[in-house]
This record gives C-alpha cells, structure tokens and sequence, in this order.
C-alpha cells in the first residue's frame, strides 16, 4: 500500500458513512425519492417539476449537486434563454466520468486479516478497493461473519458494466478471493452497486459556472466543481457555494 497516505489517521462511521450526510442535513427539510427534472420560471420563481410532471416545490434559488450529466437533461428541460443554457452546458460538458462497478459479498465464515481494506495503488489490478467491513466495527455485520466490498477499477467496470450480476458475480469473488488467498466463490448473499458518474477524471471551472448561473438563480456544487471524487473535496464546494450564495448583494 501507500505509506504515506497509511500513515495518515482515518475515520469512519460505525453505521456507515452515510451518517455524514444525515448529520450535515439535521434541522432542514428533507424530501426524499423525488426526482426533479425540470426547472420552470411563471411565476418568477423557479418551479421544480418532477418525472410525472407534478409540482414539487419553488424557490428564489436552486442549487443543482447531481453529477453533470444530469444537471445538462435537468436544463435542457427547463425555462432558460437559449445562451444561457448552451453556455452552462459547454462548462458542465468539460466534467469527465468514470464508472464502478462495487460488489457486496457477505459470507457466514469470518475472513479475518490484520487490515481493513486494500488499494489498487498502482492501478494493474481488476479490483481498485476490497473493504473488509465487518473489520470497522460490529455492527457492521452479525458476529462470525463477514462483509466484502469490492470496487471495481474504472476500466474492468467500463469493458464489464452491462453484464448481468449471474456473470460479474463470480468472476469479482474470483478475484478477491486470490488477493485474500481464500475461497471466496460461494457467498451467503451478493448485492450489486452499478456507478454510471462513480469519480469525475476531470471537471467544471467552479467561479465560471456559477457566474454563469448566478445572474438567474442558479447555483453548482460537486465534485465536477472540484474535478476529483473526494468527499471532503465536494463538502468544500458546499461550503464555497454556499458563502456565495449568502453573500450580500449589491
């Protein structure tokens, strides 16, 4: 592995990582499994419509966070001057996707190892991370039992995305199981995680794109803004729109 980057102190959380999410969003209003795709503009207010054409909710602002490629079918749908939206689909075009595959694999056998997670560093191998997640604690999983995740590299999840799991499934415990040197091909459960927009390889000029959409009310954050696929990475963004947002006008 990496000595330096071992080196450094990691956190995590017990119940998953997730909770950072649920955490940062304590005390607003949170409206989940509603989809929004397009933007209207009648009532001077933005209107959000969602995929059965139902109003959802309007706002003086919107803040568009979901990988770029999907903010471009949120405008190309929406109320905008046709500049307007052609100028900020040239900038959210310059953010470059890579996909993961990630496979749950969960067994009724401890797969005990002194580490909790190994690195594709140099990036030759299949696998890019193979978690040992009932290593990070025991909630992670019943006691003598084990919980694997592996993710994909970004090329193997390219060439392999549109098989089946029947297909990716054996072949994945495969290849974990020769890096752990342990017989991994008959798993208690599997489940499949498919990453269209996993990491960006590249992305938007942050200060170019929301002085596009700033003038109309609309904001960008991500990590297309910041052009790597790094959690504390996008929270920065956040905070930076968010600064911009709130700062007085003129």
């Amino acid at each position: 592995g990496d000595a330096a980057a071992n080196a450094e102190t990691s956190y995590f959380y017990t119940d998953g990582n997730s909770r950072l999410g649920k955490l940062l969003a304590e005390g607003l209003d949170m409206r989940r499994e509603q989809r929004v795709v397009a933007l209207r503009h009648d009532t001077g207010r933005w209107q959000l419509t969602g995929d059965q054409g139902q109003f959802l909710g309007e706002a003086d602002i919107v803040l568009l966070t979901p990988p770029a490629p999907q903010i471009v079918d949120i405008l190309a749908a929406s109320d905008l001057a046709e500049e307007v939206r052609g100028a900020l689909t040239t900038e959210l075009g310059r953010a470059r996707y890579r996909r993961c595959l990630s496979l749950a694999l969960a067994y009724d056998r401890l797969v005990a190892r002194p580490f909790y997670a190994l690195l594709n560093s140099d990036r030759q191998h299949p696998i890019s991370w193979l978690a040992l997640e009932h290593a990070k604690g025991v909630e992670r999983c019943p006691p003598g039992h084990s919980l694997l995740i592996a993710q994909m590299a970004a090329q193997w999840s390219s060439d392999n995305y549109e098989l089946p799991l029947e297909q990716l499934a054996p072949q994945i415990a495969t290849l974990a199981g020769e890096l752990l040197g342990e017989d991994l091909d008959t798993p208690l459960w599997i489940d499949l995680q498919r990453w269209r927009y996993s990491q960006p390889d590249s992305g938007c000029d942050f200060a170019a794109l929301n002085d596009l959409g700033a003038p109309h009310g609309l904001f960008f954050a991500g990590d297309f803004t910041a052009g790597r696929g790094r959690i504390h990475l996008a929270i920065e963004q956040g905070w930076q729109v968010a600064s911009r947002i709130t700062a007085p006008t003129a």
